[in-house]
C-alpha cells in the first residue's frame, strides 16, 4: 500500500545533536546497511560545513535526507524504502536548489547513482563525463545552472520608528517594559533565560500578546532558550499550557554546550529590532529599545548559534510541546 503524503521537510545543523542524530539515522539505513557503503565513508568532512534538509514522516520520523556542501555540491540524497515513491525525494531536492539559490550559487553538481540519473534528468541535470564508481557504486556527474533569485519589487523605505527606551529595577517595572516590547512586535520574538518561571511571561496581559503573536499568521514563532523548567513544570504556568495549544509556533530548547550554560544574562528580541536585557537573569534591573537594529542584531546573532548548539527538552515532549 503506497503510503500517503503528509510529510514536511526542514533545513537542519549538523552541529545540533538531536539533528544530526536525525539525518545520521536515514543514512546509516539507506547507504550504510542497505548499499553497503563503508560507515567509515558515508560521514566525512563536508558534513559540518554543508547546509543540510530533513525530511520528517508526519509522526516526526526522519524519512529522508540530502546536503549541499558550500562548493555547491548535492549529496547525501536518501528516502527510506517505505517512503520512495511519494515526492520526498523531489520535496528534499527542491529545498536544496532553494538554498542553492539563496546562496546565490551559479551551479550545482551531483555524483548520481546509475539508477538516479532519470530522476536528476526530469529536474533539469545534464551528465558530465563518464560513469564512475564511487564507494563501489557505479555514478554519473551531473550538473545545473541555477537562475538567480528574482529581485524582489522594493517598496519605498519608510522612516524609521522613533526609538523608546525601555528601562525596569523592580518585577512590575519588568512586566511593564516586556509588555511594551511584546505589543510592538509583529509576528516573532525570542527568549534567552537561564529558568522558565511563571514570575514574568505569565502576567495576563503579556500572554495575550503572546498569543496575538503565535496566530498571527505566516511567519509567527515563539522560541525559548531555557536552561532550566522545573519550577514551570511543578508549579505549572500559562506559558506551557498556551505551547501545548500551539506547539508548532511556540518551541522550545535547552543549551548543551559549556559555554552557553555558563550565560547569565538574559534577553528577548522582537522582530521590530526592539531587545531587552538584564545583565544578570537573577536581578529585575534590565535595559532596552523598542528600535535598536545594532543591538538587536547582536543578541539575535548570539540567540541563533546557540538554538543551533542547542536541544527539545525531553521532558516537553510528554505534553506535546
Amino acid at each position: 500500500m503506497p503510503i500517503q503524503s503528509g510529510f514536511h521537510v526542514e533545513v537542519c545543523h549538523w552541529a545540533n545533536a538531536a539533528d544530526r542524530d536525525a539525518l545520521a539515522s536515514v543514512r546509516e539505513v539507506v547507504f550504510v546497511l542497505e548499499q553497503r557503503v563503508p560507515r567509515e565513508l558515508e560521514i566525512d568532512d563536508d558534513d559540518p560545513r554543508s547546509v543540510h534538509v530533513l525530511a520528517r514522516a508526519p509522526d516526526g520520523t526522519p524519512i529522508g535526507t540530502g546536503r549541499l556542501t558550500p562548493t555547491g555540491r548535492i549529496g547525501r540524497m536518501a528516502v527510506m524504502v517505505d517512503w520512495r515513491g511519494n515526492g520526498v525525494g523531489t520535496m528534499l531536492l527542491r529545498a536544496l536548489l532553494d538554498q542553492a539559490r539563496a546562496r546565490r550559487m551559479d551551479e550545482v553538481v551531483l555524483h548520481a547513482q546509475r539508477d538516479a540519473v532519470t530522476f536528476y534528468l526530469d529536474y533539469g541535470f545534464a551528465v558530465v563525463g563518464d560513469e564512475f564508481e564511487e564507494a563501489g557504486i557505479p555514478h554519473v556527474r551531473m550538473r545545473r545552472a541555477l537562475d538567480p533569485l528574482p529581485e524582489p519589487e522594493r517598496a519605498p523605505q519608510p522612516l524609521p520608528p522613533e526609538p523608546k527606551t525601555l528601562r525596569a529595577s523592580s518585577r512590575e517595572e519588568l512586566i511593564d517594559v516586556t509588555l511594551k516590547l511584546l505589543s510592538g512586535a509583529r509576528h516573532s520574538m525570542c527568549v534567552w533565560v537561564r529558568e522558565l518561571h511563571p514570575q514574568l511571561l505569565n502576567d495576563t496581559a503579556c500572554l495575550v500578546e503572546l498569543r496575538r503573536l503565535a496566530i498571527s499568521g505566516r511567519g509567527a514563532s515563539i522560541r525559548i532558550l531555557a536552561q532550566d523548567l522545573s519550577r514551570a513544570l511543578q508549579e505549572g504556568t500559562r506559558l506551557l499550557d498556551l505551547a501545548q495549544r500551539l506547539s508548532s509556533i511556540i518551541e522550545m530548547r535547552r543549551p548543551v554546550e559549556p559555554a552557553d550554560l555558563a550565560y547569565r544574562s538574559a534577553f528577548m528580541c522582537v522582530d521590530t529590532c526592539g531587545y531587552l536585557f538584564r545583565p544578570l537573569e537573577s536581578e529585575m534591573a534590565s535595559e532596552g529599545s523598542t528600535w535598536s537594529p545594532g543591538r538587536h542584531a547582536e543578541l539575535m546573532r548570539m540567540f541563533e548559534e546557540a538554538w543551533a548548539r542547542s536541544e527539545p527538552w525531553p521532558e516537553l515532549r510528554t505534553l506535546g510541546i
